[in-house]
């Protein structure tokens, strides 16, 4: 209450500041009347959208260019408000309406950018393209942007940014002020959603050009670009066009976000953000506004304009609710502005007072508008509703992007792990070159802290990716493979405490073909190294010294059924001296498998209860038939039109209970689409084997008795998470997306009395694959999101939460 008093005072004290052309009472200044005065210019911008000629504010004295026909979809005026308006849906109460309108502008025009190749107006679609695709994960979204810059970098431009240059090529690069709004923002996204640095190499590269050929070290403003080096205001002063230098502001507030929180390059960025901010604040003016000519004053400009205050706002606000800028001393400069800006909006919710189409300080008229005037609007009171917003703000409990294009199959393990407040995901990129890549994620600091490639172009295969073991000595190693088409693992070991940055790839080679990566370390001083090797059975290999070198191989496990199969295995460690391993006896394709189970303890295979199988290394790699035999399958071959066999299981997790009783997560797979989730429990004297869960549809065609899979919280195998399109109890279909669910799970629970937990709401995209890692004070349940088409064929982000159980 008390700042809400606060508030209507300054408003009180503000009002005598309001500039004559402002004939609109301001609102109540509250988080919600922001909101609504954003709302009712958005919806009013859509509702006129193909009337916007009419509209459309002109010079006095128009050029013969000039006109009131409609802007095609794709130049950069619609650019700069597909911005605003995406800014816009992310605090809306209807998001809906607003996303599936920027949607329908993408769908219309195949998601292309505009005709000009190098031009950076006609990249600004692109900001909202991929902003699009971090939310759909939809490939079309994003490949006409990556197409058309991929063949930029393939054919540069290396011509001056120099204006007066009598060979000018200013066009093709980014010659002027407002050009570091319309492309920047694009390739730094680009980079972000690929994970490949040289998006964000180039737009480093060229933005610095820029930078140094355009920005005033003397007054901290940029020129609009070289031809305005020589001239002056009325007052001597050099003239520094608002709106352009609004383009070069907010494009900063729209790309910061983007770049990696531990990338070098960051604090350039941030640093010119701040002179800029600190620049504004000195001049702006009494009104609440910028001068249409930053530095000419009211004189020189007595009527005011928006367009350019709308940036400034909307990055000012930015930059608050970032922690950039020191609230006490911003705020009241944000809130002056908004005043200014909701005096120029009409009644009907048009934002008068935006400067026409130009390159330097001209008119503006209460009574007429354009489109990227009413986007920056749109971005400064999206940004506003969050800075007076009095909702926490959000922790690592809430949903959070841990790493962008990465997939992982689930037959290797630790595919995450928490490290020194710091978690470590590997991931294959999908949507790009199929890169085997580490993402780090400062869980303290709240920070993505980005992504290193281990080994460029390994692959479109969710199976190659990488695996972690935290050393004594405080360092990581990862160990990495491809799916069964080389003789060989990789291995690097991290060379920094950020864990972005790694030592030099060694090589361990084998005689047949390798993958699946599991690492285990126990007590007796050996690393493991579990993965499918000879004959394409489980096979072992140890390192006596944290992976710096590899023993001989060991075929670990050996397969019986007849013909050419292959048993499936999941590991797990009780972290002293015993591994414990859930496998099937072939793959659920070919054979109606079953789920085995044994421990591995000091070179010896044993039941569940302590009895001795067999010792490794005298008598050889164990036979399924030797194992116990906690599941039985169906048997025999599959059946042509389904794909899989019948009643066939696969293992999914394995994990230790506090008293060292194995619990092992699996599915079973009764029909294309009906599949389900089981759990089988060890109590000491006896196997408790349930169902817990419908699973759903398979994930595609091809791969019958693949799910979204159930997983295992590792320090509490009560803890169950799963995958499924279909209600995990009654197996209602949710409406054809995989969602994340969690549980607790009694030895006396069934399908029918579990209570289930979505974590997950998202009816766009698949949310599959979900594990459970723990560190330190951390618990996270991480998932696949995104389009999943095939094991080669997949856009997915890594994707999670701090795991709180409400039961």
């Amino acid at each position: 209450m008390m700042r809400q008093i606060m508030f209507c005072a300054l408003w009180l004290c503000l009002a005598a500041c309001t500039p004559t052309s402002i004939t609109q009472a301001p609102p109540t200044l509250s988080a919600e009347s922001v909101k609504a005065l954003t709302q009712k210019v958005a919806d009013w911008q859509i509702a006129t959208f193909y009337e916007q000629g009419k509209y459309r504010a002109l010079p006095t004295i128009p050029p013969d260019w000039m006109n009131r026909e409609q802007y095609h979809d794709l130049e950069w005026h619609h650019g700069a408000l597909y911005a605003g308006m995406n800014q816009w849906r992310q605090v809306a109460d209807n998001p809906k309406k607003y996303t599936d309108w920027l949607i329908e502008i993408g769908e219309r025009n195949d998601w292309a950018l505009h005709q000009r190749p190098y031009h950076a107006d006609d990249h600004t679609v692109g900001q909202f393209y991929l902003a699009l695709y971090e939310d759909f994960n939809d490939p079309k979204m994003l490949e006409p942007t990556r197409e058309q810059f991929d063949w930029i970098l393939g054919n540069p431009k290396t011509g001056t940014l120099d204006w007066l240059a009598e060979d000018t090529h200013a066009h093709d690069r980014w010659g002027w002020s407002d050009a570091l709004f319309m492309a920047p923002p694009v390739w730094a996204r680009l980079a972000k959603v690929t994970g490949d640095s040289k998006y964000l190499e180039f737009m480093d590269q060229e933005y610095h050009a820029t930078y140094d050929l355009l920005w005033s070290e003397k007054d901290h403003l940029f020129w609009r670009d070289s031809s305005f080096f020589t001239k002056s205001e009325k007052n001597g002063e050099d003239i520094f066009w608002s709106r352009g230098n609004g383009w070069v502001f907010g494009g900063l507030a729209l790309m910061i976000p983007d770049l990696p929180a531990n990338w070098e390059g960051r604090e350039f960025y941030i640093d010119l953000y701040k002179e800029m901010a600190a620049r504004l604040l000195e001049i702006q003016r009494d009104d609440g506004t910028w001068s249409m000519g930053l530095l000419g004053g009211t004189e020189g400009y007595p009527i005011m304009e928006t367009s350019g205050t709308s940036f400034f706002t909307f990055g000012l606000a930015w930059g608050i609710n970032q922690g950039i800028l020191d609230r006490e001393t911003y705020e009241p400069s944000v809130l002056r502005a908004w005043q200014a800006l909701s005096g120029a909006v009409t009644e009907k919710g048009l934002l008068g007072h935006v400067q026409p189409v130009g390159a330097a300080p001209g008119d503006s008229f209460p009574d007429y508008t354009e489109v990227y005037g009413i986007g920056a609007f749109l971005a400064a009171g999206s940004e506003l509703y969050k800075l007076l917003n009095d909702e926490p703000k959000k922790k690592v409990t809430d949903l959070r992007t841990f790493m962008y294009n990465s997939g992982w199959c689930w037959f290797q393990d630790p595919r995450a792990i928490v490290h020194n407040g710091k978690l470590l995901v590997g991931g294959v990129a999908g949507n790009g070159r199929g890169d085997a890549a580490v993402g780090v994620y400062d869980l303290e600091r709240d920070a993505l802290l980005g992504r290193t490639t281990l080994h460029d172009q390994f692959d479109h295969d969710d199976h190659n990716s990488p695996v972690f073991y935290a050393r004594p000595d405080g360092r990581v190693l990862s160990v990495y493979a491809r799916h069964s088409t080389e003789n060989k693992h990789y291995y690097r070991v991290s060379s920094s405490d950020d864990f972005l940055s790694w030592g030099d790839e060694q090589i361990k080679r084998y005689d047949d073909s390798v993958t699946y990566m599991n690492l285990y370390a126990l007590d007796d001083g050996k690393l493991y190294n579990f993965y499918r090797g000879i004959d394409w059975n489980p096979t072992m290999v140890v390192s006596n010294n944290q992976g710096k070198t590899w023993g001989d191989e060991q075929h670990f496990i050996q397969n019986e059924v007849e013909g050419v199969h292959r048993p499936y295995s999941r590991y797990t460690s009780n972290g002293t001296d015993t591994i414990g391993i859930s496998f099937t006896d072939a793959h659920p394709r070919d054979y109606g498998t079953s789920i085995y189970y044994a421990e591995f303890r000091h070179g010896n295979f044993y039941t569940v209860d302590g009895r001795l199988i067999k010792n490794l290394e005298k008598d050889g790699p164990l036979k399924p038939s030797e194992a116990e035999k906690v599941f039985a399958g169906g048997g025999g071959g599959f059946r042509s039109v389904a794909l899989s066999a019948e009643n066939s299981a696969w293992t999914s997790a394995l994990a230790f209970d506090d008293k060292g009783y194995p619990h092992i997560a699996y599915s079973l797979y009764l029909a294309n689409n009906d599949q389900r989730y089981r759990l089988a429990s060890w109590d000491g004297q006896k196997w408790i084997d349930r169902e817990v869960a419908h699973a759903g549809t398979r994930l595609y065609e091809q791969e019958a008795s693949y799910t979204g899979l159930i997983t295992l919280d590792p320090t509490n195998p009560e803890r169950v998470v799963i995958s499924t399109d279909v209600d995990p109890t009654t197996g209602e279909a949710l409406g054809g997306k995989h969602q994340i669910f969690t549980a607790r799970v009694a030895e006396s629970d069934s399908t029918d009395t579990i209570n289930w937990q979505r974590l997950s709401f998202d009816d766009h995209r698949h949310n599959i694959r979900p594990m459970v890692v723990n560190g330190g004070e951390h618990k996270l349940v991480l998932w696949s999101r995104g389009q999943y088409n095939t094991y080669t064929d997949y856009y997915l982000d890594t994707v999670g939460r701090a795991l709180e159980y409400n039961h």
